[in-house]
Parts: structure tokens; sequence; C-alpha cells
């Protein structure tokens, strides 16, 4: 397996895994390729874009999300990870992890956050991957609801 930057070139490929992968069980999103790809290709525009897939011909991972700027030093936003159904649990995201690590140690980054659902298996694989919870801070959402046009 090969890991490497992800490239604009790259954006297609991670955006038809993405819409495969949570696509399915147990996200069941109802992603098209062409909003999978808008969504990889905001992140990838953005300020302090990091990205790393793994391919083997094809691309069966990537990771990706920006460093922003932190009162300690830079943090580490991780928007997004992928990992093909096919390979999920036989470490390939592991290792994606392990040198995205590498990548951000050289980038003096200081922390890597995310946010998940906590009975997904993606917590889990977090926690496995020496992720902590979070118990002081909470994720907060507001649905906006339109009727005629107006909130």
């Amino acid at each position: 397996m090969l890991v490497r930057e992800i490239k604009s070139e790259n954006l297609a490929a991670c955006g038809d895994l993405y819409s495969r992968v949570f696509s399915g069980p147990p996200w069941s999103e109802n992603w098209s390729k062409e909003k999978a790809l808008e969504r990889l290709a905001h992140f990838y525009n953005s300020e302090g874009f990091v990205g790393l897939l793994s391919e083997n011909n094809n691309v069966h991972a990537f990771v990706l999300g920006n460093t922003e700027p932190f009162v300690d030093g830079d943090w580490f936003y991780l928007r997004e990870m992928c990992v093909d159904k096919e390979l999920q649990g036989q470490g390939v995201g592991s290792m994606l992890l392990d040198e995205l690590k590498k990548r951000l140690v050289s980038l003096s980054v200081k922390n890597i956050y995310l946010a998940t659902e906590r009975d997904f298996p993606a917590a889990s694989f977090y926690e496995k991957n020496d992720f902590l919870p979070e118990n002081k801070m909470a994720f907060y959402y507001k649905e906006l609801r339109y009727e005629n046009n107006e909130l």
C-alpha cells in the first residue's frame, strides 16, 4: 500500500469512495458522488489543508482536515476519514492515522480533534488509536427549518 498526500487530481476518487462508504450502514446517508466531491474539495481548498490517501491501484482510504491556529500552537481538525468497507478492520485506518500523526508532528501541530457519533464503530476505532473522549466539551448543533423561505 502506498500512502501519499492528497492532490487535486485525487479528489474525484476520494469522493467516489466517500459516497460509497457513507451511503452504506451504519451511516446510511444519501451521498451522491457530486456532493461528496463538493465536500472534500471544500476542505482541500481551505487554509491549512492536510490530507493523506492510501492506494494500491485505486484509492481505498483517506484522511483529511485542516490545521488551525490556537493559543498554544496549531491544532488539527480531522474532518473526514474513510476506509473502503472491504478493508475496514484490517489495520488500514490505523496505519493511515499513524502516517497522519507523523506528518502533523513534522508541522509542529500540538493536538488532533474530531467529532463522531458515540454509538458508531468510528468512536471505538478512534479510542483504540489513543483518542480520548472530551468530557468538558460538548458538540452542539441547531437544525434550521424553513417555511416559505423564512426561518
